[in-house]
């Protein structure tokens, strides 16, 4: 019972005793001839409202009005209404018109579809903010992922630039592909609650083909975090200058943000871990005032040599790198990765893979496991993440690569110990198929993975020809699309991409995990 309901009776219980006996009759005869005309009345507005709309007469069923997640094999890739670029052979043309995929971000700039300059499409009464990526690609997540919880926390939009291939070669040979080409826009900005725009959405790109007209270069100010301080071992410090700046043609003015707003407030110099609320209290008059009067003397000019100097655009809220910012720890990615991690409980989490990258997975893993049957599901398997070669130069010059490196034993018994976590739950999953990802290229090294059973396999992209079919960002996609599909994972400690797996088969897989250690011979003996 509804607690006015209770109150309602319980009033009219209190002060009931005090009524004569004739006013109870007239009392029940009133109130027959109340509930007579209102039963009238309701009969008549159901018939109305039916009349003018059947849908208000009749409304869906609660469950129909909330989207419901598409559970593909373990992984869940939810609706989404962008256009299906993702999945298809790169050289095959998209009939999906432009603004399908700008149905995440309406009524927040002037066209979705970009404009020559950012700051026409800009609305005055909306603040935005942005910032731009740096490092490899699982690096470039976690910045993304920064730069949406930092939009949360000062109440403003944020822009996302496009993905930077690092890792793959030059801009100008590798295409930059666009968040929404890899997430889940729609589902990720419903989740935060928030509008979620993209550079290209923002302003047009640079077009380089023969007879395109000359690009708009525009001037913008931001903060710099890599010149807040000398802990780069460059002094002065120096801004980060990311390529986002080239692909948008951005010329910028960077303030150096001060020191004190490192996790240890400018007493280390050499702390490179920007306090997260430090760098959200700018986008607030108050603070951004103050430390606009305290840095403006840092200021370093414009590229065009005119030696002008902008200072920090309150507009848009920018800066050049979100990557090394955190709460508490002073290592990089130490309070992402936490159990604490707003980064992720609030906004990584929701980062789903676009529903068409999915399926594309799902169609290299059922070729894998040879399935005949579209009715058949894959089966469960426990995914395996071996990073190697890149980290090779994190390694004691004195020890060598197999040294340095766990062994392919210490990964084995890991996935047992998976195995048997599994197994062992009261709903208990006995899995036996086991998908090795690496980055290392020495054929010996992967017959010893062959050598552990036919149960140790892997996707071979070369021979698939991923890159000649979907272009060179695919075999990295989905080697972490198949990680995060895995009803297991064992990866390998230290790496940020083994420690999104992680994260994402333990939240959306409800799966079982754990990590290798390395850097010195028995680093994971336990």
């Amino acid at each position: 019972m509804e607690f006015g309901e209770e109150g309602n009776w319980a009033g009219y219980r209190e002060f009931q005793s005090e009524r004569q006996y004739w006013s109870r009759g007239l009392y029940l005869q009133r109130r027959k001839e109340v509930l007579a005309w209102v039963g009238m009345l309701s009969v008549a507005i159901y018939f109305f409202v039916g009349y003018v709309d059947p849908k208000l007469a009749n409304p869906d069923p609660p469950q129909s009005r909330t989207p419901v997640p598409v559970v593909v094999d373990e992984a869940v890739a939810n609706r989404t209404t962008l256009n299906e670029v993702v999945g298809r052979p790169k050289n095959s043309k998209s009939t999906t018109s432009p603004q399908a995929h700008s149905t995440h971000s309406p009524n927040f700039l002037v066209n979705n579809n970009g404009t020559v300059t950012f700051r026409e499409n800009l609305l005055p009464s909306t603040k935005y903010i942005t910032a731009f990526h740096f490092a490899g690609f699982t690096n470039q997540v976690m910045e993304a992922a920064n730069l949406l919880y930092l939009a949360l926390l000062t109440n403003r939009v944020p822009i996302i630039p496009a993905f930077y291939p690092t890792h793959l070669g030059s801009p100008d040979q590798v295409a930059s592909p666009k968040f929404g080409d890899i997430f889940d826009v729609p589902y990720l900005s419903n989740k935060l609650g928030i509008p979620i725009i993209e550079w290209h959405e923002l302003k047009q790109p640079k077009d380089s083909s023969p007879g395109a007209p000359a690009p708009v270069t525009e001037k913008l100010g931001c903060w710099s975090v890599t010149a807040g301080n000398d802990a780069w071992g460059q002094p002065p410090g120096r801004p980060t200058e990311a390529y986002s700046q080239q692909m948008y043609n951005l010329d910028i003015s960077y303030t150096p943000i001060p020191s004190s707003f490192t996790l240890t407030h400018g007493a280390d110099p050499r702390t490179i871990i920007w306090s997260t609320w430090a760098l959200a209290s700018l986008g607030y008059p108050q603070t951004r005032a103050q430390v606009v009067r305290e840095q403006v003397s840092r200021t370093f000019p414009l590229h065009d040599g005119s030696g002008e100097k902008l200072e920090p655009d309150d507009h848009l809220l920018c800066f050049d790198l979100l990557y090394l910012i955190g709460l508490m720890q002073l290592g990089p990615s130490d309070d992402f990765f936490a159990d604490y991690s707003p980064f992720w409980n609030q906004v990584g989490i929701h980062m789903r893979w676009k529903k068409s990258l999915v399926r594309l997975a799902n169609q290299y893993l059922r070729r894998h496991f040879a399935i005949e049957y579209d009715s058949d599901p894959v089966p469960p398997f426990i995914s395996v993440h071996i990073r190697r070669a890149d980290f090779q130069k994190s390694c004691d010059p004195k020890l060598t690569k197999d040294d340095c490196f766990a062994p392919i034993a210490a990964y084995h018994r890991r996935v047992q110990e998976v195995k048997e976590r599994l197994k062992n739950r009261p709903n208990g999953v006995d899995v036996q198929a086991i998908l090795v990802t690496s980055d290392e290229q020495d054929p010996a090294w992967w017959d010893q993975i062959a050598a552990l059973g036919p149960e140790w396999r892997w996707i071979d992209h070369k021979a698939e020809q991923t890159v000649e079919k979907y272009g060179d960002w695919f075999a990295l996609l989905l080697d972490a699309v198949f990680q995060s599909m895995g009803k297991g994972f064992v990866g390998t400690t230290v790496s940020t991409m083994s420690q999104f797996t992680l994260k994402r088969v333990e939240a959306w897989n409800d799966g079982e995990v754990a990590v290798v250690r390395w850097g010195r011979p028995g680093a994971d003996d336990h």
